[in-house]
């Protein structure tokens, strides 16, 4: 929609390198010239935290994802014009559409389905109910979750179905298949209408990969599949060759697109912790703990289940990694190997050795280590968005291993 009627201001949204959406609010008559001219904004908001100097750039708002969001107020994604005139690369949402020019036809056929879970809490930070793993609870967090997914249909987001999720207060609502750009604007908007209507219930929702100590962490599963005649299963619904070697780049970079999946400290809280979260470098059909599950999506079909990702995530950036994962498997024709269909911890160790399984990175610092060395990712984007996102990822690390933590105290307080 490019119609303005009834609407009086116009949100002109952006997100950062490290997945932050930020706004820029205009007068509703002035957006015939945004989008002819565009809307100065300081680019250096792109660096997120890690900004330092200001940057005279330009956002171009794209008519196609503008929405009326009620109350007067509109909403629009924008991608970023450089001072030169030239789409800005160091913008994640340019990088993802000149990606998608690049890599043509896996690109244009690509389509995912999103699981997106979170927790909703109250003010004092605790779970807002205990439901269960697919409980009939309802309560607030179940009127939130609806009301936004009421929204999101209403803007262009369809949403399959919500439930609660394991944890308290744990929700999960699926999102059905788009389009590589259409999902990565549709995951920044659902966020959104998501933290609008729990501070209306008066609550607050967070979208961290485990926020809980002794609970469940939260996901972001992708259920990638081709449109049209899908050349990655065959009538069976069983993975072609052109399947396998699209599983097989993306498994082949799982390390490096770490970083992108799971793209902070706390995201490897997550990893690692348990049987519902990846931990080694593998695919099945069965296994919870792969990276990759090949399997039906909620719409049923088949579908390839990327499931590294948490929420936190920045969609344009895990989005443009994927594709060319993909993209890669499928000109090199990959191999992933055989399914696991077992989970690994039950392995002898001396037979995981033999099966030469490889481990995701353990913390951030690893993530990024695998990033920087791959040079398939590294080439699909910007060396200054690159160093951005990196150089800002490691400040934080450094951060964190400063910090003195109540469990340091209390194990080395009174030792030696």
């Amino acid at each position: 929609m490019t119609e303005i009627e009834g609407l009086r201001w116009i949100r002109l949204v952006f997100v950062d390198v490290f997945g932050a959406a930020h706004a820029v609010v205009l007068p509703a008559v002035h957006f015939t010239d945004a989008l002819e001219k565009g809307a100065p904004f300081d680019g250096s908001a792109l660096a997120g935290r890690a900004r330092h100097f200001e940057e005279d750039m330009v956002l171009q708002p794209d008519p196609a994802t503008l929405v009326d969001l009620g109350e007067g107020q509109g909403r629009v994604a924008c991608t970023v014009i450089g001072p030169d005139g030239l789409p800005w690369l160091g913008d994640p949402r340019t990088a993802l559409v000149t990606k998608l020019t690049e890599l043509g036809d896996v690109a244009s056929t690509y389509r995912a389905a999103a699981e997106v879970e979170f927790y909703i809490l109250r003010d004092d930070g605790q779970p807002v109910d205990r439901g269960g793993y697919f409980g009939e609870l309802e309560g607030a967090g179940s009127l939130v979750t609806r009301a936004a997914a009421s929204r999101l249909a209403e803007y262009g987001v369809e949403v399959i179905s919500t439930h609660l999720e394991s944890g308290p207060g744990q929700y999960e609502l699926d999102l059905a298949s788009l389009s590589p750009l259409a999902l990565a604007d549709g995951l920044v908007l659902t966020k959104q209408v998501l933290r609008e209507e729990a501070t209306r219930a008066g609550l607050r929702v967070t979208f961290m990969a485990r926020p809980f100590a002794n609970e469940p962490g939260s996901g972001l599963h992708l259920h990638q599949h081709r449109e049209g005649n899908d050349v990655l299963f065959d009538s069976r619904g069983m993975l072609t060759s052109v399947g396998r070697a699209f599983l097989g780049g993306q498994l082949a970079h799982a390390a490096g697109l770490s970083a992108l999946a799971a793209p902070n400290i706390n995201s490897y809280k997550r990893l690692h912790s348990g049987p519902e979260a990846p931990s080694d470098i593998i695919w099945g059909h069965l296994n919870r703990s792969a990276v990759i599950r090949v399997g039906s999506s909620g719409e049923q079909r088949p579908a390839i289940e990327f499931r590294l990702a948490d929420p936190a995530a920045n969609p344009y950036l895990l989005v443009s990694g994927l594709l060319a994962a993909a993209a890669h498997g499928v000109a090199a024709d990959v191999d992933p190997g055989g399914p696991f269909e077992e989970d690994i911890g039950g392995f002898d160790p001396a037979t995981a050795s033999a099966m030469q399984v490889r481990r995701l990175p353990r913390d951030l610092d690893g993530a990024l280590d695998a990033l920087v060395a791959d040079d398939v990712l590294v080439d699909a984007f910007d060396s200054r968005l690159l160093s951005r996102l990196v150089d800002g990822r490691r400040v934080e690390a450094d951060d964190f291993r400063a910090q003195v933590t109540p469990w340091e105290v209390e194990h080395y307080l009174d030792e030696a």
